[in-house]
């Protein structure tokens, strides 16, 4: 387990949200998942107690309801930080009154653990005074300053090790307890408070129970395409309902889906996306496990190089309807620019991903093996095939 000097979660995104969205006059908006550790990176941005505020403490929430300005007037010199202030009805417009007031002279972040962009639609627009960003889990190459994607994949440290992720999941808690039994408790214990309080909070759902069926069935269908038609038929409701009900988990962090990449492929699957999730414990196959955590280190440094504006970034597969496919395929800026994918021991690279590597002409295609160490280039074939951990230590 790394050691106790780095154990600060989420630093790699303080420098930018001070020196992006802060010194840019703009307010720094930061969703993520529950208990990723928004309210510690919330911390080491605006590190006065006096300029923290909380939409949970009731003083405060009297005053911002009748006053925005005047429910942060007690605040010191700095940015000040406003968490969970979604869950206010009139958030929005409140929340521009202050920027539009008091932008020039305070910073502004926002946290929550459902994503920001659900509360910003409709109502007031926030259009232009905000610049979001993406917590993530812990990661196998977590640090301060976070390679740029052209450094991506060169030799760095493990910062967490790769079996301890695999094993206790990338958020802080059970991480960090280095105890499975306890990480399987956190792991229970926050699947039922997003069922029942979070999912509750966003959206009426009228048969929690079924809604927490699904989420108890979505860990073996990681990896795979997803059948909604499957779902439905295993849950006992409606095909729309569960495709929503897909939708609000997606929305909450629970889990995300990855759809395949068509581009100019001939013959590539153009529907089913595939399903993944923020938490990894549930997960019961060791391989879907490993696939699991790669898809979230490449959607972490998808989401961060574009919140950084690095470019845009998008994270897909590719597969033709015979079936041949690549896990993983980084979009850069609307072209396939990296290959990824998920093996045990095959120390050869594989015939999909050489043909499709082609095929796209990406710069950068990898083959992982859980083969401690391994590292090899394919020059004629355009393929590195690389230990997972050597790999993923080189990226967000």
């Amino acid at each position: 387990m790394a050691g106790e000097a780095r154990r600060e979660v989420l630093r790699y995104l303080e420098r930018t949200i001070t020196e992006d969205a802060l010194a840019s006059g703009k307010m720094a908006f930061v969703s993520g998942p529950r208990q990723v550790g928004k309210t510690t990176l919330g911390r080491h941005v605006v590190p006065g107690a006096t300029n923290r505020f909380t939409w949970d403490e009731e003083r405060f929430r009297r005053a911002w309801a009748s006053d925005p300005v005047g429910a942060i007037a007690g605040r010191g010199a700095g940015p000040v930080l406003l968490d969970e202030i979604h869950k206010d009805r009139r958030w929005k417009r409140r929340l521009k009154g202050l920027f539009d007031t008091r932008g020039s002279e305070v910073g502004i972040v926002v946290t929550g653990s459902g994503r920001l962009d659900l509360y910003r639609r409709g109502g007031d627009s926030l259009m232009g005074r905000f610049l979001p960003y993406r917590p993530h889990p812990l990661s196998v190459g977590e640090r301060v300053g976070p390679p740029g994607p052209d450094e991506a994949g060169e030799a760095a440290t493990e910062e967490y090790p790769f079996d301890d992720i695999l094993e206790l999941g990338g958020f802080p808690e059970p991480l960090l307890s280095g105890s499975r039994p306890k990480a399987s408790r956190w792991s229970r214990l926050r699947a039922e408070r997003l069922v029942f309080e979070d999912v509750r909070d966003l959206r009426n759902v009228l048969d929690l129970q079924a809604m927490r069926v699904l989420v108890d069935l979505l860990p073996s269908r990681v990896g795979s395409l997803l059948s909604v038609n499957s779902l439905r038929e295993d849950v006992g409701v409606a095909y729309a309902t569960v495709r929503d009900w897909i939708g609000v988990l997606e929305a909450l962090y629970h889990c995300f889906l990855i759809r395949p990449w068509a581009g100019r492929l001939s013959r590539a699957l153009k529907a089913e996306p595939k399903l993944y999730l923020y938490d990894v414990l549930p997960i019961g196959s060791r391989p879907a496990r490993v696939e699991n955590v790669t898809a979230l280190h490449l959607l972490k440094a998808c989401h961060f190089w574009t919140d950084a504006a690095h470019g845009s970034f998008d994270l897909r597969f590719v597969r033709t309807r015979e079936k041949k496919e690549v896990d993983f395929a980084v979009i850069r800026d609307g072209r396939p620019w990296m290959l990824v994918e998920c093996k045990s021991g095959t120390l050869e690279p594989t015939p999909p991903l050489i043909g499709f590597a082609r095929a796209l002409g990406t710069r950068l295609n990898y083959q992982l093996v859980d083969s401690r160490g391994h590292d090899r280039e394919f020059p004629e074939k355009g393929v590195r095939v690389m230990d997972y951990r050597r790999f993923l230590a080189g990226l967000v």
